[in-house]
């Protein structure tokens, strides 16, 4: 079984596939998100956190090596027969790269799975996206509705301020045009890359990850 690095642009179901896997896997996979390590570094004052703010505000990348550093320490946390399930941290060539060396160091096998939908279907899922606030459980609007509160821990709902803003979205878009479309066109030459549609059902994309990693 091999470790599972997820890829893609803003709202092409990461974070629905993320759960649907750790749901799967349950106690044997080991879960790295960047957005939900610097969630944690928000909840109190902090130089790091204070440094980062603004940067995720206006939808722009974190440097390579902050990311980079914090996978390698989560990476010292594993045992051998654990799965890791990664997103948001193949964002740049240099970063891609570095977390290659730090998988291949470990000996462990990995694919990168890239989720693709069109552009324009991200502004769509984004104006749709609800969020929350307790627990980061994800919802659609056009699937559930406009909520009041969270269906999975009964939390406050809410939309991220860089779903709403059209220029965040815009530099998230062009961030991804800029810098992870050249790292996975690079794992792609490498041989780790395999694209899925992501306009599929996500019954369908998880059906196709599970038969990507048992290959």
């Amino acid at each position: 079984m091999k470790d599972i690095i997820l890829a893609g642009i803003s709202a092409s179901g990461k974070w629905t596939q993320s759960q649907r896997l750790l749901e799967y896997f349950w106690d044997k996979m080991k879960y790295f998100e960047t957005w939900w390590i610097l969630r944690a570094l928000q909840s109190n004052d902090n130089a790091i956190w204070n440094h980062l703010r603004d940067i995720i505000a206006n939808g722009l990348l974190v440097k390579d090596g902050i990311v980079s550093g914090l996978f390698w320490v989560f990476l010292e946390t594993l045992w051998d027969d654990d799965i890791v399930l990664a997103d948001g941290c193949m964002r740049k060539i240099w970063q891609s790269k570095e977390i290659v060396r730090l998988l291949e160091q470990k000996n462990r096998k990995f694919v990168v799975i890239e989720l693709v939908i069109p552009e324009e279907e991200v502004y769509t899922r984004l104006s749709n996206r609800r969020m929350c606030k307790s627990c980061g459980a994800n919802f659609n609007v056009s699937l559930h509705g406009e909520l009041d509160k969270c269906l999975k821990c009964g939390g406050e709902i809410y939309r991220r301020n860089d779903d709403v803003d059209q220029n965040a979205i815009k530099n998230r878009i062009d961030a991804y045009h800029t810098d992870i479309a050249p790292a996975l066109e690079m794992l792609d030459k490498m041989w780790y890359l395999v694209k899925v549609d992501a306009m599929l059902s996500a019954d369908e994309i998880f059906q196709k990850i599970l038969e990507i990693i048992d290959k």
